[in-house]
């Protein structure tokens, strides 16, 4: 998906960057909304015009031009040019500095292996497990998602990001909550939601996950389990299992294969329904520029 706040950082342009920020705290408010929107959509610039941005920022043409002129910009085309220029002066640096490396990559073996980890969550999407894994996702009425405690973070963090791409999804603490979530009781004359739980866990695995997984399968909920390469008891309690190998030779066991599981579902539940993901990032977007969020 290209819609989301990611697709506006694909091709970084650090000066203009820099500009923005610099002049930020002495703009107006009509112009720092435009320099924020430039900011956030930085990607895009090449493709607006003056009246464009303005009709997107909610403000007149004379208050880019305005903010345009700040920046030592003749207008967008100017604008333009800069940003032109700039993109070729980056890959130019990038090709006369690719051979400018002395030594050995620090970390070589860890790189290769943590590499490889992520190539085999790729190959794991080819599957047809991973296309009923997303399926399940997509298709339920409420998703819940859960992790226990290093990796509770990255349940979290997959909750919120999933909550973008579709309603009705929810982190889900089993310590603090009790399961509380669980409790409701389906009225007879309504048919039961359909809910899954995405469930996140790596050794050593907490002693409340197989317990959550079989309490999934005894309520007829859909399991998903995103592991690593060791777990021996997911495929226990359900077939949509996406492991992702964590040995690397780190401190601690490495996130990146699962990272990489995690940020691949909720892109492929996204597709899913494009049309739907689209109007929810924009209404996202609107209440985060009226929260002056970013």
């Amino acid at each position: 998906m290209k819609e989301g706040f990611s697709s506006f950082l694909q091709t970084e342009f650090p000066t203009l960057e820099e500009q923005l920020d610099a002049v930020l705290p002495e703009l107006s408010n009509l112009e720092a909304q435009v320099a924020q929107y430039m900011r956030l959509n930085i990607g895009d610039l090449s493709f607006e015009t003056g009246a464009s941005l303005a009709e997107k920022v909610g403000v007149s043409e004379v208050t880019v031009s305005r903010l345009l002129r700040r920046l030592g910009y003749e207008g967008m085309r100017g604008l333009k040019r800069e940003l032109r220029n700039q993109l070729i002066n980056r890959e130019l640096l990038k090709d006369v500095g690719s051979g400018n490396l002395e030594g050995p990559i620090p970390f070589s073996e860890v790189m290769d292996l943590e590499l490889e980890a992520v190539r085999d969550v790729y190959r794991q999407c080819a599957s047809p497990t991973w296309r009923r894994l997303v399926k399940a996702v997509s298709e339920a009425d409420r998703v819940y998602v859960t992790g226990f405690q290093t990796v509770r973070g990255m349940a979290e963090d997959c909750a919120r990001r999933l909550a973008l791409a579709r309603g009705e999804v929810r982190f889900l603490s089993a310590h603090d909550g009790m399961l509380a979530e669980w409790l409701a009781v389906p009225s007879k004359k309504k048919r039961p939601a359909k809910e899954c739980l995405i469930l996140i866990d790596v050794v050593a695995y907490a002693r409340e996950a197989p317990v959550l997984a079989k309490l999934c399968n005894e309520t007829g909920r859909t399991l998903v389990i995103v592991t690593d390469e060791m777990c021996h008891w997911a495929k226990n309690h359900t077939d949509l299992v996406i492991h992702a190998s964590t040995r690397s030779g780190l401190f601690l066991e490495s996130t990146v294969g699962i990272t990489a599981a995690l940020n691949l579902i909720v892109d492929a539940v996204a597709k899913e329904s494009a049309p739907e993901v689209a109007e929810r990032l924009q209404q996202w977007k609107s209440t985060a520029r009226a929260l002056n969020l970013f």
